[in-house]
């Protein structure tokens, strides 16, 4: 089993909505942000196993198969961590999200943490 965490800096619309478009790489609403990139990049950095559980595909992912635009990595990042995760992994993850500003949104709670 496993459970979605979903990131960004702005966007306009609910949560819940938001997650739904960015579940399919429709980013309409949503403002890139370098902040999006230097998350993603510091998360990779720290949880370099994460790179087979985040999207979207881009090129820091280097060898492992693109399967969707490679354009929208700076609206967003998507986790999908398992219940087996290291217990203080997601808290660390949305630490680091609130040092980049970003919104984390858990659609399995409707929980939305700035």
């Amino acid at each position: 089993m496993s459970f979605d965490l979903y990131f960004w800096k702005s966007a306009a619309g609910e949560p819940d909505e938001i997650c739904d478009r960015l579940a399919d790489e429709d980013v309409d609403g949503v403002d890139p942000s370098p902040d999006v990139e230097r998350f993603r990049s510091e998360l990779l950095r720290r949880w370099p196993d994460l790179a087979d559980r985040i999207s979207p595909w881009a090129p820091d992912l280097d060898w492992r198969q693109p399967w969707g635009r490679e354009d929208i990595a700076p609206y967003f990042v998507t986790l999908t961590l398992s219940f087996g995760t290291k217990p203080s992994a997601p808290h660390d993850i949305v630490a680091l999200a609130r040092e980049h500003s970003l919104v984390t949104y858990d659609p399995q709670t409707g929980e939305t943490v700035r």
